[in-house]
């Protein structure tokens, strides 16, 4: 019934994790612009006037200022497209979601529609099993009625949850419904 789903989930964690890449060399270039201006003001200082060395620092202090904006700016660049990237794989991820939950509402389907036959066909028994006791038992008789008619209740109501649940599908592919949550189980107390 459902067609197969491309995987632009793993598509996009591969375009996110393109990313990092440039941002751990942005942050890396960032380091190194600034060791790259505090060793020659950390050397003219050691080494030179202190007035000239004030200048070379104050220099220093505004090219580190510029380098570390530009940087800033990349890392904040690099920032936006990742969380672009993410609120893209978001729609995906729910279509991934909803094809999985058809995938699995499907095959309950079919499994109750199987479980339903086999009811059936051991209800059948069953009440023939009743029938041919019913000169020695009167109650086997009346057994055998209940048999057949609560086997046909529950085909009928078979139907109804099967029809229910193609509904179900069709909504949650489109995008109409959205994915319920599966109830706790009901939990059968033997007599």
């Amino acid at each position: 019934m459902l067609r197969d789903v491309a995987d632009p989930i793993a598509d996009l964690r591969r375009a996110v994790a393109a990313f990092r890449p440039g941002q751990e060399r942005l942050a890396v270039n960032r380091g190194a612009e600034v060791k790259r201006t505090t060793e020659p003001r950390r050397r003219s200082l050691v080494e030179g006037d202190v007035n000239d060395a004030d200048a070379t620092a104050r220099a220093a202090v505004l090219a580190l200022q510029s380098a570390s904006a530009g940087v800033d700016d990349a890392l904040a660049e690099v920032e936006r497209q990742i969380a672009d990237a993410q609120l893209r794989l978001d729609p995906d991820r729910d279509q991934a979601a909803r094809a999985a939950e058809a995938i699995k509402r499907e095959k309950e389907a079919e499994e109750l529609k199987q479980t339903t036959d086999e009811l059936v066909e051991a209800g059948a028994r069953l009440a023939e099993a009743l029938r041919q006791v019913t000169a020695v038992s009167f109650t086997a008789s009346e057994v055998a009625a209940i048999v057949v008619k609560a086997v046909s209740e529950i085909v009928e109501a078979t139907n109804v949850i099967n029809s229910d649940l193609e509904s179900y599908v069709r909504f949650v592919v489109s995008g109409s419904a959205p994915i319920r949550r599966q109830p706790m189980p009901v939990t059968l107390v033997e007599i």
